[in-house]
This record gives C-alpha cells, sequence and structure tokens, in this order.
C-alpha cells in the first residue's frame, strides 16, 4: 500500500465488501504505523484521498461505486487522519517506552512448510481473526530465526498435497496423545502403594472409622476403604469378612496392627529423646 490507489480499492470492495474491506483496514493501518512514513507525509496523503472521496460523493469525480462504500471508507481514512492530527498536537503522547524485545525460542528446524500449517491454522485465535498473516508470519520467523519465504506459493504446495493435506497438524495431535499417555503412566508409576498386609489394613481403616476421624464421622465405611483405597493403590472387597477374622483373635491381641504402631512410634520417639541435638 506504499502507493493508494483509492478508486482501485474502491472497485475491490465492491466486488467483495466484507473481505476487502478488512483487508483495506488492515493495509491501512500498517501503511499509518510504517517508521518509514512520517507524519507530515501521512497527513499529506490521507487528506488528498479524503478531498478524493468527498468530491466523487458531491458528484466532482466519477467513481462507478455504490456511494455506502465511499462513506465506509471515507469514515475509515477520516479515522486515521484524527489519530494523526493528534500525534501532530501531542507527539509526545506517541513515544513508546523501550521494552526489551523477547529472545527467540530457537531455531525452527522442522520443514518450513510445517511452520506455515500453524500459522493459518492459529490465525483466527489472534485478535480474533483480525489479523494479517504477514503480520503472524513476521512474528513466526523472529520468534524461531527462519526466513518463510512466499507464504502464499507454501499454501499452495499444502492444497496440492495427496490425501491428508495438514500432516504436521495431525503428527502434532499424535505426539500431544503420546506425551500424555507417558504422563499418566509417570502418575501411576509414583502412587503411594499399601505394602502391608490386607489384615493390617482392613484393622486401619475400621479403627479411622470408628474413632470418627473422617468427615466428623460422616463417612460410611465402604466410603472410607474406597477414599483410602484410591489413595494407597490398594482394594480389599470383602473388607467385612477380614474384620470378623480380626474380632476372632484371642482377646488382648485383637488391636496387634495398631499396637505394633503404638511400639514403633514410641521407640522412634526415644531414640530421637537420645540423639543430640544440634546446634
Amino acid at each position: 500500500m506504499n502507493k493508494i490507489d483509492i478508486k482501485k480499492i474502491l472497485h475491490e470492495i465492491s466486488e467483495n465488501e466484507h473481505e476487502k474491506y478488512r483487508a483495506f483496514k488492515e493495509r491501512l493501518e500498517e501503511y499509518c504505523t510504517n517508521k518509514k512514513n512520517t507524519v507530515i507525509g501521512l497527513f499529506r496523503v490521507l487528506r488528498r484521498i479524503e478531498i478524493d472521496l468527498h468530491d466523487s460523493l458531491c458528484g466532482k469525480i466519477h467513481i462507478n461505486v455504490n456511494r455506502s462504500i465511499i462513506i465506509k471508507v471515507l469514515k475509515t481514512i477520516r479515522i486515521e487522519i484524527e489519530i494523526i492530527r493528534h500525534k501532530m498536537k501531542h507527539p509526545h503522547l506517541f513515544i513508546k517506552e523501550y521494552v526489551k524485545p523477547l529472545p527467540p525460542a530457537g531455531k525452527w528446524t522442522s520443514d518450513k512448510i510445517d511452520l506455515v500449517e500453524i500459522i493459518y491454522a492459529i490465525k483466527q485465535y489472534i485478535n480474533h481473526g483480525d489479523v494479517s498473516i504477514k503480520t503472524i508470519q513476521e512474528g513466526c520467523e523472529y520468534f524461531f530465526q527462519v526466513e518463510l519465504g512466499d507464504i502464499e506459493t507454501r499454501i499452495k504446495e499444502i492444497d496440492e498435497r495427496q490425501g491428508n493435506k495438514l500432516q504436521f497438524l495431525e503428527s502434532l495431535i499424535h505426539n500431544l496423545n503420546h506425551f500424555h499417555d507417558e504422563l499418566k503412566d509417570t502418575k501411576n508409576n509414583k502412587k503411594i502403594k499399601w505394602t502391608g498386609s490386607v489384615v493390617d489394613w482392613v484393622e486401619l481403616v475400621y479403627a479411622l472409622h470408628a474413632a470418627g476421624y473422617a468427615n466428623g464421622g460422616q463417612t460410611t465405611l465402604k466410603e472410607l476403604f474406597k477414599e483410602m483405597g484410591d489413595f494407597f493403590d490398594f482394594e480389599v472387597k470383602e473388607f467385612s469378612r477380614t474384620f470378623k477374622d480380626i474380632k476372632n483373635r484371642v482377646k488382648g491381641d485383637r488391636t496387634r496392627f495398631l499396637d505394633e504402631l503404638k511400639r514403633v512410634l514410641q521407640r522412634k520417639i526415644e531414640e530421637s529423646d537420645e540423639r543430640p541435638s544440634k546446634k
């Protein structure tokens, strides 16, 4: 958009108003924010266009385009002119603070056409789709230290593929699913497992339930076995039968596991008391 041919732009918009008008706005914004263009130079160019559009509405210049399109483009031009006037009047407000650029993520080592797939896939998710492919391309080229060249040619190559056209995106989905499976397996491998006996386990859970230490005693015995079993990766389906075996023990020996826990903890405390304190 270095040379703005307003008549050509108006005819293009009239052919496909929605798409072409949005493209025109993007190109106009890029043109107005291009550091190569001075504020005074931009003002002169846009003022000439504003006058031509105004003259066409007044009938001084004939442009074979719907009047509503001319008005729409004129309003867009006037918005940019107002911004430029504001820049000339208050230049200090538009001096950007220096922001250290982000370092590139690393060099792109896959095929360049793979990155093109990603660029076209993510366009609709950036600024609600209101962004040019060229802008995304430039960002990716900087971030990944790669030059993609003519991106339109590369997208044609994708369209001409036989079979699956989005090969790289499909491979990303496969790799992500594989990573998820590995992560799931890793989590399962790190799960805390009960390594005591079934009888000891039943004795412990029954004791916790009888004391009412789970949800203030509101949790049922079955729920407590389920929740603790999930945490310790240990399942006992017929815990009531095992509890009967505990009841059948000789009196004084029925809480064998809990008594052993008490002895072990007592010994640990005594050893800790005997150990000299660190200064």
